[in-house]
């Protein structure tokens, strides 16, 4: 389902971003600021969306599907930066990334989890 990032400062209870993935093989980022308005829609995956996240930092949506790839999104650029192919030999399922180190973890229906170290 669809994740958050705390606001800038971390001492706010509110949100910046919620993102979410689809069966429409997109990725959206909306905000909540403003009303629940989507800001973007990416469009790389090249089948169901399962799961996505904002980066801790703000600055990247990271999401994985069916299509066994994770990809890394810039919100500045509004483009796909980096795309893991065949992350896992069948669909990718979930991911979750650790809050402080660029360390990536996901899992799939082929019952493995992995770690990844993101540059």
């Amino acid at each position: 389902g669809p994740t958050a990032k705390p606001a800038s400062g971390g001492a706010s209870s509110s949100w910046d971003y919620l993102a979410s993935g689809s069966r429409d093989r997109t990725v959206r980022l909306w905000s909540v600021a403003n009303g629940g308005s989507c800001l973007m829609t990416f469009r790389a995956h090249e089948n169901w969306v399962r799961s996505v996240l904002v980066h801790p930092s703000g600055n990247h949506v990271l999401s994985c599907g069916d299509d066994r790839s994770i990809r890394v999104f810039d919100i500045k650029s509004n483009r796909c930066l980096r795309t893991i192919e065949d992350a896992h030999p069948h669909f990718v399922t979930s991911i979750a990334m650790h809050h402080t180190l660029p360390i990536l973890v996901s899992g799939g229906v082929d019952h493995t989890v992995k770690c990844w170290q993101l540059d």
